[in-house]
């Protein structure tokens, strides 16, 4: 767990002609499966066809960062942002990305100008949390993480990251109780190796004060 930035954004689909559409779809799937490189064909023949398919770019751009190939998802978000200034999944996309090379000032404007366009974008606030973390700046991180769990009170991985935030500003107590949130929320999902590790955490700032 930690500061890894939030994946959870929804993948576009498109809706042009019935071939470009079930194409898309396709690499989709093949990209839930982790077929990375299935996925990239499919949407490169798409764009092949259709130059102006903003969803083929968006979802190639998704597909490369899952490879780990981040400059050609760059690439793609920001072709997907010339073709729809207001897509704001591409916008937290690129700055994942971002986020991942460690351009934190880059990250940071995407994910403002995400939360611009759609002020109750969860993942946007938490990752927006994570690029102020890594900055050095928990202040305004433990900000972004109490938006985030504002507008979703069940946000665990908010919990968790505003956890580290407080640790970083010294408070030792309520960082606890962010963890004990994070692993509450978790362990009622289902979610049993995150809340092992915010659990972990606890035990070791148990063990330090000790």
């Amino acid at each position: 767990m930690g500061r890894n930035p939030s994946s959870s954004v929804p993948i576009k689909t498109s809706a042009l002609t019935v071939d470009t559409v079930e194409m898309v779809q396709q690499g989709i799937e093949k990209s839930r499966r982790g077929n990375y490189q299935g996925a990239l064909k499919d949407f490169n023949q798409v764009i092949a066809e259709n130059p102006q398919d903003i969803h083929a770019y968006f979802n190639r751009g998704y597909a490369h960062s899952s490879l780990g190939q981040f400059e050609q998802a760059l690439a793609d978000f920001t072709i997907a942002l010339k073709l729809d200034p207001q897509m704001v999944e591409a916008y937290v996309n690129r700055g994942n990305v971002y986020l991942q090379l460690g351009e934190d000032e880059k990250a940071i404007a995407d994910y403002e100008k995400a939360l611009e366009i759609n002020p109750n974008d969860a993942f946007a606030q938490n990752n927006l949390g994570l690029a102020h973390l890594n900055s050095g700046s928990p202040g305004l991180a433990k900000i972004d993480f109490t938006e985030a769990v504002m507008i979703d009170p069940l946000y665990g991985e908010a919990y968790y990251n505003r956890g580290l935030a407080l640790l970083d500003l010294g408070e030792r107590e309520n960082a606890i109780a962010d963890f004990q949130k994070a692993a509450d929320i978790w362990e009622e999902m289902g979610e049993k190796i995150a809340a092992q590790t915010a659990l972990a955490e606890i035990d070791a700032l148990k063990k330090a004060s000790q």
